[in-house]
């Protein structure tokens, strides 16, 4: 696995040069139907408000900044980055748009993809979650190397991804911002789908904060063992996931270890053995 950009992000990919070095056959400006929406785009809807006010900034002063492209055909290319300044050239029906063109493979594609959109506007929830999972899955990328890509911690990206369990319908009004992700995450505490949508109805009915919602959600149960929690503690920053410990009087109980991808499983599972 290539790791060249891990930790860098879009200036590892692409790094900053004055106007006058980049070189020409890299800047070009681009017919719009010559260029397409790739499969790698992480941001499945646009908030209409900010595309709205996107196209009116750029139908007063331009387009500021290039999107940035890689060659797909003799006459074609993909879109990298730069989504949401595309759709709004594409609504002043302009004839063409100025573009960066740079010989990327599928990884680098997705990574600026990922990295882009976390950069300059918040990816939803749902969205940015599905992305990581597609870093895992189809690129093989540990919760490790998924941090590092990203800038954030192995825990925040584990939260996240947990979003991913999430009943249908409560996935859908999180990806529209009817609710948002710290309901979202103390949904998650609730065991079971039916329990879980019928919080989320309440939540919709009774407009509950996230301490309104943990009130409910938090069982009464006798204080946690500070040792068991410590323990817990150190296990999810040894495995980089999340980690639960259950203590009963007997001193017995169970440990849940949780994965996100078959990859992620392996990863954990040579870390344990």
């Amino acid at each position: 696995m290539q790791k060249r950009a891990l930790g860098k992000g879009l200036a590892a990919l692409i790094p900053k040069k004055p106007k006058e070095e980049i070189a020409a056959r890299e800047f070009v400006h681009l017919s719009l139907n010559k260029i397409r929406i790739g499969k790698y785009q992480p941001r499945q809807e646009m908030n209409p408000v900010e595309l709205s006010e996107l196209t009116r900034s750029i139908r007063e002063k331009g387009i500021i900044q290039p999107v940035l492209v890689r060659k797909t055909g003799e006459d074609e290319y993909e879109l990298v980055a730069g989504g949401r300044r595309y759709q709004a050239a594409k609504l002043l029906e302009l004839k063409d748009i100025p573009a960066i063109v740079k010989e990327l493979d599928d990884k680098d594609t997705f990574i600026l993809a990922i990295v882009e959109n976390l950069q300059r506007t918040d990816l939803n929830a749902i969205d940015e979650a599905q992305a990581l999972k597609r870093l895992m899955d189809e690129f093989a990328f540990s919760l490790e190397d998924v941090a590092k890509v990203v800038g954030k911690d192995k825990t925040t990206i584990a939260n996240t991804l947990r979003l991913l369990k999430l009943p249908l319908e409560i996935r859908k009004a999180l990806r529209k911002g009817i609710i948002n992700r710290s309901q979202a995450r103390t949904i998650l505490s609730v065991s079971g789908e039916t329990k879980q949508i019928s919080l989320f109805h309440d939540i919709l009915k009774g407009g509950l904060s996230v301490r309104e919602i943990e009130k409910r959600t938090k069982p009464k149960k006798k204080k946690d063992d500070p040792f068991v929690r410590e323990l817990e503690e150190k296990l999810q920053q040894a495995l980089g996931t999340k980690v639960t410990i259950t203590n009963k009087r007997t001193n017995k109980g169970k440990m849940i270890i949780e994965y996100y991808s078959l990859n992620d499983l392996e990863r954990i599972t040579r870390r344990i053995t």
